[in-house]
């Protein structure tokens, strides 16, 4: 999401957009810088008065709105975000540590604002006809009158969910304290993957530099195997590439790094050439074998339309037997999950496991951290540029 404050909240304007600025992304050499507009929602400009013949009254609500700092709140997330960055540790792991969105410091911000309210409402010896009065009882001496219609309804039931629950749920922006923003929602919160992709290659530098191995090495190529998850490294020395791959190759290392590979592969408007449909179906077929029986599909005895273990067993007649006996694939689920995995297997057996290209991902690692290769936009945040990686897009 991006977001932009207009000029009535001008001194709001100028820390976001230190803090941000425009969120772009570098494109592949001969393509344009991608820009991310869909899904924008404007929220409320300057609230109207709810009835012109109201000329003075209770403007509590907003009072409130202007004595919180949501810059603080994001300059908190972002400061967040950069300390897990820089304590990373040395496994490689996205999803290691949680990411502090702008969401979730708007919902901070929220309960803010909600919680001075419902303070206030407890002070009262009824404390829901209070807050009802406040904003549906024009006659109330509590009366708001400067909300409009839906920051009215999105104010009482904040109020109302505070005072019951002692929490809110969520972060509905069209409440007053966002007054003057417009919210450009994207389907994929690409800060998020910027995140992660500092956070990877954090880790990566860390694990080299325990190794003894210089992290400001020249640009080198990560690939990893779809089955084994085994790493591979081309572009330096054979010692160099020997000692990088031991290295890499611990524990979860491989899976997670193909997995983030994918991940940023495979966003809206990446058109990655690494991740084709057959590829996938390949590799997914692979997957559910191992994951439901333990087989390696790969290592299989290939036979007309169909794959047999050692014992002449249909690996198929394994993969149904152990859904229909797994807890973790829902009752209502399992026909569907069937269904699914049979029909990856139709199109393997109809073109031959080894016609089939594999889904070997490749990733750059430079001075700068690791780059996607093949695809139009790349999640790479350039130190030397000190631009600024934590942005609302």
């Amino acid at each position: 999401m991006n977001i932009f404050f207009n000029n009535k909240i001008h001194a709001q304007q100028s820390l976001l957009t230190t803090l941000f600025g425009t969120k772009q992304f570098s494109t592949t050499a001969g393509k344009k810088t991608s820009y991310s507009k869909r899904d924008t929602v404007t929220i409320s400009n300057d609230a109207k008065v709810v009835t012109s013949k109201i000329a003075e009254g209770r403007t509590h609500n907003t009072n409130i709105d202007k004595s919180i700092d949501l810059n603080s709140y994001i300059t908190a997330a972002k400061n967040k975000n950069q300390q897990i960055i820089e304590n990373s540790g040395t496994e490689i792991n996205a999803t290691s540590s949680e990411y502090m969105s702008v969401g979730k410091a708007f919902r901070e911000a929220l309960t803010e604002k909600y919680s001075k309210l419902v303070s206030e409402a407890k002070s009262h010896s009824n404390p829901e006809s209070y807050i009802y009065c406040k904003y549906y009882d024009k006659g109330s001496n509590y009366y708001e009158i400067n909300l409009n219609d839906t920051e009215r309804r999105v104010a009482y039931n904040y109020e109302m969910q505070m005072y019951r629950t002692g929490k809110i749920n969520g972060v509905n922006y069209q409440d007053s304290l966002f007054r003057g923003i417009t919210v450009s929602g994207d389907v994929v919160d690409s800060n998020k993957i910027q995140f992660e992709r500092q956070l990877v290659s954090s880790q990566i530098s860390n694990i080299l530099k325990e190794a003894g191995i210089n992290s400001n090495l020249s640009d080198c190529t990560f690939s990893v195997n779809p089955y084994s998850y085994e790493i591979s490294v081309d572009g330096v020395n054979e010692d160099t590439k020997a000692l990088i791959e031991s290295t890499l190759n611990m524990g979860n290392n491989g899976k997670n790094l193909f997995n983030h590979i994918y991940k940023c592969a495979t966003q809206d408007g990446c058109n990655s050439t690494q991740v084709t449909k057959a590829s996938k179906m390949k590799y997914e077929a692979y997957q559910q074998v191992y994951s439901f029986t333990g087989y390696k599909l790969n290592t299989l005895a290939e036979q007309d339309d169909k794959y047999t273990t050692e014992s002449g067993e249909n690996i198929l007649d394994l993969v149904d037997y152990e859904i229909d006996a797994s807890g973790e694939v829902p009752n209502d689920f399992k026909k569907q999950m069937k269904d699914w995995i049979h029909e990856l297997f139709s199109f393997v057996t109809a073109n031959g496991w080894k016609n089939i290209p594999d889904m070997n991902l490749k990733i750059l690692y430079t001075a700068n951290g690791l780059k996607d290769l093949n695809q139009s936009i790349i999640y790479q945040y350039d130190k030397s540029s000190n631009a600024p990686w934590y942005s609302v897009m």
